[in-house]
């Protein structure tokens, strides 16, 4: 049966690689921060302890952002009313200035201790490509058993270094038994030469539960933007 790798690297680049972290981390501001915390309903409190979700969105409030701040037009756009679709690019533009962020908050549990880790909003839709793929491979069985059951078939990294993997075969794994999750051995044939990487592993349970936890961040933000922060 099917497992879900999380392959993360032991050190976070220097540069920030995210906007919310690039945020959060920002010099001689003043962070106001909303969260919320993505529950799917009937998740296993073992995998919760193991891997945690927050939506968060960020403002600089000594700095903050203008969303009606005019937009720069060139000289064939004087004088010419906006569309539509011309405010509604601008509106984007606005809200994802320097001063405002919305992401994930990736909370994971490993042997060596907790991992937090970032993810723009912009993420997430490729990120969940990765469930759909698996989804039409697990429909269709004699693609699925061609893939090298010692390695990830499938994969995501996001762009602070955490790679997302479907892995293949775990026989006798019992889903219902926590120390399971002690017992599972990595793959060693995965590792990374160029960086050194922890790897959690979760029973096929957790792929639909990382799932859930990315498709409910990504309702959530989609329906919140700089105005919800300030409670307007």
């Amino acid at each position: 049966m099917p497992a879900l790798e999380l392959r993360i690297a032991e050190t976070i680049a220097p540069v920030p690689a995210t906007r919310l972290r690039t945020l959060l981390e920002k010099p001689n501001a003043v962070v106001l921060r909303r969260n919320h915390l993505v529950e799917p309903e009937g998740t296993e409190p073992s995998l919760c302890e193991r891997l945690r979700v927050t939506c968060v969105l960020a403002v600089d409030i000594t700095h903050p952002p203008e969303p009606n701040a005019p937009k720069t037009t060139g000289p064939d756009d004087a004088g010419e009313e906006l569309s539509g679709d011309t405010e509604h690019v601008q509106e984007e533009h606005d809200e994802f200035a320097e001063s405002f962020a919305k992401g994930i908050e990736f909370f994971i549990s490993t042997e060596k201790g907790p991992v937090l880790l970032y993810a723009d909003f912009d993420e997430l839709t490729s990120a969940l490509t990765l469930f759909d793929a698996y989804e039409r491979i697990a429909r269709y069985q004699p693609a699925y058993l061609r893939l090298d059951q010692r390695s990830v078939g499938i994969g995501y990294g996001f762009r602070e270094g955490l790679v997302v993997g479907i892995a293949g075969e775990l026989p006798d794994l019992r889903e219902d038994a926590v120390s399971s999750f002690d017992s599972i051995s990595s793959l060693r044939e995965l590792d990374d030469v160029r960086a050194g990487r922890m790897l959690v592993r979760l029973p096929h349970a957790g792929i639909r539960y990382l799932q859930a936890l990315l498709e409910g961040a990504g309702d959530w933000l989609d329906r919140n933007s700089y105005k919800s922060i300030l409670g307007a």
